[in-house]
């Protein structure tokens, strides 16, 4: 039997700006393809940012739809072999796995509903040019092209599940949706969002869930649903590849230091843990405490430390940056205690990384954590209320005063059968082929079975060629960065490899406030956006300066309408920075080699770039910094 052919829907998924966010999805992925069962492919998406100004924010949401509308439906290099999460090195399979990074209108101010509706603008013209190349490559067309996948996973209800539903419908396949997220409870509060969630549900052959919290957890707020989540919800934990973590001894570890791993913000209960720290310090100062990850914002980061400064224990606590796999295995096995004070969690990865390591865990009952640590939590570590930070120190004491007696190599045990990578993904696989064969004998006339709402489809050939985002590609140009918003430009070009930098060209403003841009950017081309403005305005001004008041009196006397004009041009002073903008994108354009890609950091350089795009000179990038990032990970940019 051929693998089957998976398209995974993952707007969580390791990038170039954040190598941590949805490294779950590539885990299990990374499984699904070492099993030789799957050939995988990748949609996920990046921010296009919207202007905060909310009349000029619909002519570049608008903008963003049509041009994108054609680069994601006839550019086959939207995807990357690969992409970054293959060069990071924590994954040994992704290398042939395209990742289509798909760009998503994003307004300061969308509600829930909103998003849902820009993924799918994003998502349906890559499914229809997936359809169009799934035709004879010869006219385009088929009375009845084979669907390039035999199978659809999603992993959120929304809106990766609605995106896969619509594509499911499309290619008259099945689909399943994971939910991994701990704000599905926020957004069924929307009546909209609900209403398109159960949509998804009813129709999904597959409701997977990673713990049964979140299963309760639905089950409650879907109770019109029942039915349904009877026949169809399974609980799948995330697969955690726990070979890359090793357990040593406790003679190697450094007594009395605690460790943290994740987001520094207030639902994964950084102010409790500081206070529990306080609290145990007093007993135990040789105690010290190591947060590995950031904040949401610099303001947020400097409370935090400000805080366990008034706590008086900011010498004994070290705030470190994120860092990859290696190095959170490596703080692991070298950390005495592993404390996980969340409010909240659907599951609890590094809860799983650190039993894996060897490490006990002291954690709140938040959820999926309290599952990892199973009904005998004192066996792994100690559960204690959340937000309690006196519980949470007392749990910390007692458990390090019998840390001699926690075997390494039975904490490790605890976590690999249940949520290993191996064998998780032989669960899901299990999952796969029953729906995959159940909707392909439904196809064949066999009786329906209780995967009644997958659309139809046509059955699986014996041999089938491989998914149309898998061609290999020839490399091309780097394209011109269009960045005309310099704080966006810093924040995203920063995150670039050093290397790839070094060969950009980057058209940007003037910046009369000096916002740096990120060191290293091998041209910058800074255009003063205001000089047609200030040449308008110079026009619009009586014939001759007027020299003192009473000269300039006389002079806007004999010229009455000079007011007016230059009130207009004033007025229309954001009109006059967008046609520089646009006259120096094309300018830049002209002066390529051949016809380069703009690459649009959000949507007012979408709006720059049209009038190159229009004129045959350029070519829209189909995605973002992400997506450059992925192809110069695989090569194929030069």
């Amino acid at each position: 039997m051929p693998p089957l052919r998976v398209l995974i829907v993952a707007r969580w998924y390791p990038a170039v700006d954040d190598a941590v966010r949805g490294s779950f999805v590539a885990d299990q992925i990374d499984a699904l393809v070492a099993s030789g069962q799957v050939e995988p492919a990748v949609t996920s998406f990046e921010f296009v940012r919207l202007n905060r100004v909310p009349e000029r924010r619909e002519p570049e949401r608008n903008a963003i739809h049509l041009r994108f509308r054609t680069a994601l439906r006839e550019r086959l290099d939207a995807a990357t072999p690969g992409g970054w999460p293959a060069a990071v090195g924590t994954w040994r399979h992704l290398a042939n796995v395209p990742v289509a990074r798909l760009p998503v209108a994003s307004g300061p101010e969308d509600p829930p509903a909103r998003e849902g509706d820009e993924h799918l603008a994003a998502f349906l013209p890559f499914v229809e040019g997936l359809l169009e190349r799934a035709a004879s490559p010869a006219t385009g067309q088929s009375a009845a092209p084979t669907p390039p996948f035999d199978l659809l996973h999603a992993h959120t209800g929304f809106p990766d599940g609605e995106l896969a539903a619509a594509a499911a419908r499309r290619f008259g396949i099945p689909y399943i949706v994971t939910e991994h997220s701990s704000l599905t409870r926020e957004l069924l509060a929307d009546p909209e969002v609900r209403h398109r969630y159960a949509s998804v549900v009813r129709g999904a052959a597959r409701l997977i869930v990673v713990s049964e919290a979140l299963a309760a957890e639905l089950r409650a707020a879907l109770p019109d649903l029942t039915d349904v989540l009877t026949e169809r919800l399974e609980v799948v934990p995330n697969a955690v590849p726990v070979e890359l973590f090793r357990a040593p001894p406790t003679a190697e570890r450094r007594r009395g230091e605690l460790l943290f791993v994740g987001a520094r913000k207030a639902d994964k209960g950084i102010a409790t843990l500081l206070e529990a720290f306080a609290l145990a310090q007093t007993r135990r100062p040789d105690l010290t405490l190591r947060l590995i990850g950031r904040s949401p914002t610099p303001e947020e980061e400097a409370a935090w430390r400000a805080r366990a400064a008034d706590l008086g224990v900011a010498e004994a606590v070290a705030f470190d940056p994120p860092a990859d796999r290696a190095g959170v295995a490596e703080a692991m096995a070298r950390a005495d205690l592993f404390v996980h004070p969340s409010r909240y969690e659907t599951f609890g990865v590094v809860a799983v990384e650190a039993l894996a390591s060897g490490l006990p865990v002291v954690a709140t009952r938040s959820g999926g954590v309290a599952a990892i640590l199973g009904s005998d939590p004192s066996a792994l570590g100690a559960l204690v209320p959340v937000d309690d930070a006196r519980a949470l120190a007392g749990a910390i004491l007692e458990t390090l005063a019998r840390r001699e007696g926690f075997d390494p190599a039975r904490l490790r045990a605890a976590v690999t059968e249940r949520f290993g990578a191996v064998a998780v993904a032989q669960r899901l696989l299990g999952i796969y082929h029953a729906v995959a064969d159940s909707a392909a004998g439904r196809a064949a006339g066999e009786p329906a079975t209780q995967d009644a709402g997958v659309a139809p489809a046509g059955p699986r050939p014996a041999a089938v060629a491989p998914a149309p985002t898998v061609a290999p590609q020839a490399p091309s140009a780097l394209p011109i960065i269009v960045a005309f918003n310099r704080v966006q430009a810093e924040r995203l070009l920063g995150t670039l490899p050093s290397a790839l930098r070094a060969r950009l060209t980057v058209v940007t403003a003037e910046d009369p406030g000096n916002q740096p841009l990120p060191d290293g950017i091998g041209r910058v081309v800074a255009a003063d956006l205001d000089a047609g403005y200030q040449a308008a305005l110079r026009a619009a001004r009586p014939a001759q300066p007027p020299k003192g008041l009473l000269g300039r009196a006389i002079r806007f006397a004999r010229d009455p309408g000079a007011s007016d004009r230059i009130a207009a041009v004033h007025a229309n002073r954001p009109r006059y920075r967008l046609e520089t903008a646009r006259l120096r994108v094309a300018e830049e354009a002209r002066a390529a080699t051949g016809i380069p890609d703009l690459l649009c950091i959000d949507g007012y350089d979408v709006l720059a770039a049209g009038p190159a795009i229009d004129s045959g000179v350029a070519r829209l990038a189909p995605g973002g910094i992400r997506w450059l990032a992925d192809r110069w990970a695989a090569g194929t940019v030069t």
